[in-house]
């Protein structure tokens, strides 16, 4: 069977840039103004009379002259770019018709428009590094390049905008906690049943691929929250899973990837970090202790400080094991 096999570190950075929305009042309607509304105004020549947005998006005698999204298909766009509109000399430069092409692709909106769901990819976790997965010695970077300048990139939750584009990306997969692993002869089962995708997010479906150390299978997709692997492994091997989630709007390179799921992780009880039983300062001190040294993946029981189940170690787990012994509630 064909692997992907990797010995060199290929990163995809898959957001790396931002944009800068087309404004319809000081860029777009200009144009109009200044080369069409003498035919297109009050005259309104093919019942089409695009001196308002309103107006223009009423389109003319034959329907519609803007699909939004679709400026190859919008009929003012072909017009104008075949230089059929406006009649004589009076063409708009390739800039112009380039920037009405953005605008239509942009979604065609009077106000500047973009994603208003702040469960979606936004600048403060790309800045955090949130968004770098490592599946089989390929780095995916769905980091935004931009945010660091104060912009965003498309699919980004915008918090200046005030109109929905309706185009978020999301990030969300499930993490540790929300997968149970079925471990039988000759196959793995998992369920991911528990993960709950962003209220807003639509999931068209689910990508698993398998790891042996840097060697990955060829993923296999299903539209269900559960998988059965069937083939011979050795538990001790370095076998994870990445279950990829398939959000409507994300662009084909931008499946939201999980942590490694382990399904041979034998662990301790959550917090236990020596698996005596109990919990008390030993652990809190243990669990620090790897945090420091960024070795807690590493310990024989580290798997045991990931106190929130997202896949980290840091100063988050730390009070949350600090916590539950005060409490006496651990476990």
């Amino acid at each position: 069977m064909l692997k992907f096999m990797f010995n060199l570190v290929i990163v995809f950075s898959q957001l790396s840039f931002g944009f800068s929305q087309v404004d319809y009042g000081s860029e777009i309607q200009p144009i109009f103004n200044s080369k069409c509304i003498s035919c297109h105004g009050d005259s309104e020549s093919a019942g089409l009379d695009i001196s308002s947005y309103d107006n223009l998006m009423d389109g003319g005698n034959n329907g519609d002259v803007i699909i939004p999204f679709n400026h190859e298909n919008s009929e003012l766009w072909i017009r104008i770019n075949s230089g059929q509109m406006p009649p004589g000399n009076n063409d708009l430069t390739d800039n112009q018709v380039d920037v009405i092409a953005q605008w239509i692709d942009e979604g065609s909106f009077e106000q500047p428009a973009g994603c208003m769901d702040p469960e979606a990819y936004n600048c403060a976790g790309s800045l955090n590094g949130d968004y770098v997965t490592d599946i089989g010695g390929i780095i995916y970077d769905n980091s935004c390049a931009s945010c660091e300048s104060g912009d965003v990139c498309d699919g980004y939750y915008d918090p200046d905008v005030e109109v929905s584009n309706g185009m978020c990306y999301y990030y969300q997969a499930p993490v540790t906690s929300e997968v149970d692993f079925t471990i039988e002869s000759g196959s793995i089962s998992f369920d991911w049943s528990e993960f709950s995708p962003p209220e807003l997010s639509n999931v068209i479906d689910y990508r698993i691929i398998r790891c042996t150390g840097e060697s990955c299978e060829p993923p296999v997709n299903t539209e269900d929250t559960d998988y059965t692997d069937v083939f011979n492994f050795d538990e001790n091997d370095d076998l994870k899973y990445i279950v990829s989630v398939n959000y409507e709007n994300n662009p084909y390179w931008g499946w939201a990837n999980s942590e490694p799921l382990h399904p041979f992780n034998d662990c301790a009880a959550l917090g236990d970090l020596n698996a005596d039983g109990t919990w008390n300062v030993l652990d809190i001190v243990a669990l620090a202790n790897c945090v420091l040294a960024s070795s807690c993946e590493e310990q024989e029981h580290g798997c045991a400080g990931d106190m929130n189940g997202d896949g980290t170690w840091n100063v988050l787990d730390i009070v949350a094991l600090a916590n539950c012994v005060l409490a006496s509630n651990c476990g």
